[in-house]
């Protein structure tokens, strides 16, 4: 293989790198949305009534948590929509940079402009999931602050209850 091919190579192993971080990014994605879904599912039942009751049954704080819940699923689909352009863009730089090395010096700059959009798509997809990071944070205090007043309450009913025995 001569020096040209190897830099050729080279060069398109670089996008192919990207892409797989990438395919990994869109897969944590994917199974953080399916467990917002989840949790979306779980709120509905327990706002209709029929679901277990877990750390409250506030109307107040399930629908905090809803609206939560949909902060976040909004931002999980677009982070995917980033990433799956993202590898879009990385795959036209691997074949851009292919064509290039067939001779096509027109496919260079193509390449080079599909780079930098799929990078800041791959950012822009990173700094929406740290935004939605963020909203999991916030409900995950608030559920932990429901659960606490929950056993306060629980707490306080137990020892009425030793005492009026």
């Amino acid at each position: 293989m001569t020096g040209g091919a190897l830099a050729v190579l080279a060069s398109m192993a670089t996008p192919a790198v990207l892409l797989l971080a990438n395919a990994m990014l869109v897969l944590s994605t994917v199974h953080r949305l399916e467990g917002i879904l989840d949790r979306v599912r779980e709120t509905e039942l327990m706002i209709a009534g029929r679901g277990e009751v877990t750390e409250t049954t506030d109307l107040t704080i399930l629908n905090e948590l809803l609206v939560g819940h949909a902060q976040r699923a909004r931002l999980a689909h677009r982070a995917l929509l980033s990433f799956y352009t993202s590898a879009g863009l990385f795959m036209a730089v691997i074949v851009a940079l292919g064509a290039a090395a067939l001779g096509l010096q027109p496919a260079l700059p193509i390449a080079l402009v599909c780079a930098f959009l799929g990078s800041g798509l791959l950012f822009v997809g990173t700094v929406l999931l740290i935004r939605e990071t963020w909203i999991g944070t916030k409900a995950t205090d608030r559920r932990f602050a429901a659960v606490l007043v929950l056993c306060q309450k629980l707490a306080q009913s137990r020892a009425s209850g030793r005492r009026a025995g």
